[in-house]
């Protein structure tokens, strides 16, 4: 069982510490961010403490860090903040829910989640810092580059490569074999047909308002 201090005080820090303590062995110690964020002393219980100071209440020799932080600023803030961690010496924990399915010959790299109900097939390459969020399917020897977050429901068919600081969104689908190219904004339920270039932002056609009555549908 590892000990572990979450970075990050908010949403994506508290899903943290609810994964760590009901879905694996481990447990979390407490948690960390910048001085400046601190709002409270204490989160469930357990101690909130400078990131500046964190090294000598929580040594890297005997814990690991979880940078628990979104997709601020197209994932580099969690980047700088994953870094930063590693230069202070400590060994990043990965998150892998009991629930997921994760096939053989599959490489996952640090400080990354794999959620509730994720499909992650034989031969996929996953890089460091990334999130991948409850339900998403990465089909055969797709390959996800260091910094990304997928939303949930994500599918990514087999063969396609998602480069780094990409951003997917609910429900969104990239057809197999196609290259998303670093920073892209893939917004919620859009397809991805092709292969995109560097930064783009794709939004997913929103529903059509038909002008009719659901009365009036043949619904059995």
């Amino acid at each position: 069982m590892s000990k572990v201090v979450i970075y990050g005080n908010g949403p994506v820090a508290k899903a943290a510490f609810h994964a760590i303590t009901f879905d694996s062995p481990h447990e979390v110690a407490g948690f960390t961010v910048d001085r400046s964020f601190i709002q409270e002393d204490e989160l469930f219980g357990l101690p909130v403490v400078p990131f500046e100071e964190v090294h000598s209440i929580f040594s890297p020799d005997r814990f690991l860090m979880w940078v628990a932080v979104g997709y601020v600023g197209v994932n580099r803030v969690r980047a700088e903040r994953f870094q930063h961690a590693r230069d202070c010496g400590y060994r990043m924990f990965t998150y892998v829910s009991q629930k997921a399915t994760v096939g053989p010959d599959v490489q996952i790299g640090a400080n990354c989640s794999i959620g509730v109900g994720c499909v992650i097939s034989p031969s996929v390459r996953i890089g460091d810092n990334v999130t991948i969020s409850a339900k998403s399917f990465i089909g055969p020897e797709a390959v996800i580059q260091d910094h990304c977050f997928l939303a949930n429901r994500v599918t990514v068919a087999g063969g396609a490569v998602i480069e780094p600081y990409c951003f997917l969104g609910l429900n969104s689908t990239i057809k197999n074999g196609v290259r998303v190219a670093s920073g892209c904004v893939i917004g919620a339920g859009a397809l991805i047909l092709q292969d995109t270039r560097a930064k783009e932002v794709y939004l997913g056609k929103p529903a059509d308002l038909l002008s009719i009555s659901s009365d009036d549908l043949p619904l059995r």
